[in-house]
């Protein structure tokens, strides 16, 4: 489902993308949940529709990804579309709990749970709004103040030379010519691009996977993110046991409330660590950390 949030991806969101798409993710067990009531509890039909619908809904959502330019300055659209999304997504999920709620403690009829179920699809499709608005009206007219402007530009002759011969040209002929040269020749030629030094990428460069494997950093975020995602979703995967052990006998309700909270948190991570990361520099494995304690409190309390 989050596929389409690909076209309002830019860096300085990093941690809004990344807390909207977890937040949907987080919703996906009360989607199921509904979905199976509506396959009329059959495991089988709700494999199948795994097994095709999803696949086809990927496929279909292939077509809003595309390729978009960054904005050259502030976009006050893009903070618009992050709120219209965050606010779509805070919407279905109260939306889910409210009528899990009623469902179990209502008896609905038929045509009644069909009416709510084309709602949750119409709030999960919701967001879909933003790339039809961007594909739709991506054209803008440009005003005669940026045509002027754009004349002046293509009007204008360039007198100087875009390059000019280097300082150190001597001392990079010097380089080729003479095999002993001194190392402030060398460093010369390398800062004039003669001699490529070949180096290890530092922090913050892009690495490929072999020069990853070597880094601290690496294996640090990766048992992190091994220890911390994968204890979680053992969790997800045997709340109704754990809950059929605690002694609940529907744990609709259970899965319903674990998959809001689970949004919420999720959501809460990306918007309270970007808030964070600018107004006070904190970075994020900071969060991770009091998020990890959090959870090992949590499972010794289910220990």
């Amino acid at each position: 489902m989050p596929l389409f949030f690909v076209l309002c991806l830019h860096l300085e969101f990093w941690g809004t993308v990344a807390g909207i798409r977890k937040g949907y993710i987080g919703l996906s067990a009360a989607v199921y949940t509904v979905i199976y009531v509506v396959l009329d509890d059959s495991s089988s039909k709700l494999l199948a529709f795994l097994a095709l619908g999803l696949p086809v809904l990927c496929l279909a959502m292939m077509y809003f990804i595309r390729a978009c330019t960054p904005a050259s300055g502030e976009d006050s659209s893009e903070h618009v579309h992050f709120l219209f999304t965050q606010a779509a997504s805070v919407l279905l999920a109260i939306y889910l709990l409210s009528t899990t709620v009623i469902s179990d403690t209502v008896s609905l009829s038929d045509i009644v749970t069909y009416i709510l179920i084309a709602i949750m699809v119409i709030l999960l499709m919701s967001p879909l709004a933003i790339p039809l608005k961007m594909t739709l009206f991506s054209a803008k007219k440009l005003g005669p103040t940026t045509a002027n402007s754009s004349d002046d530009l293509v009007g204008s002759t360039q007198t100087d030379p875009l390059l000019r011969p280097s300082s150190s040209a001597t001392h990079l002929g010097s380089f080729y010519e003479n095999e002993d040269a001194s190392d402030v020749e060398t460093l010369l030629a390398v800062g004039e691009g003669a001699v490529k030094k070949r180096r290890r990428p530092h922090r913050g460069e892009d690495f490929k996977f072999c020069e990853a494997l070597i880094k601290a950093d690496f294996w640090l975020l990766w048992f992190s993110y091994f220890l911390g995602v994968v204890s979680g979703v053992t969790v997800l995967n045997n709340l109704a046991r754990i809950g059929v052990a605690v002694g609940v006998d529907d744990t609709t309700m259970l899965l319903a409330l674990f998959s809001f909270c689970n949004f919420v948190g999720r959501l809460g991570s990306g918007a309270v660590s970007e808030y964070y990361v600018r107004s006070r520099l904190l970075p994020r494995t900071f969060w991770m950390i009091r998020a990890h304690i959090i959870m090992i409190i949590s499972f010794l309390l289910f220990a």
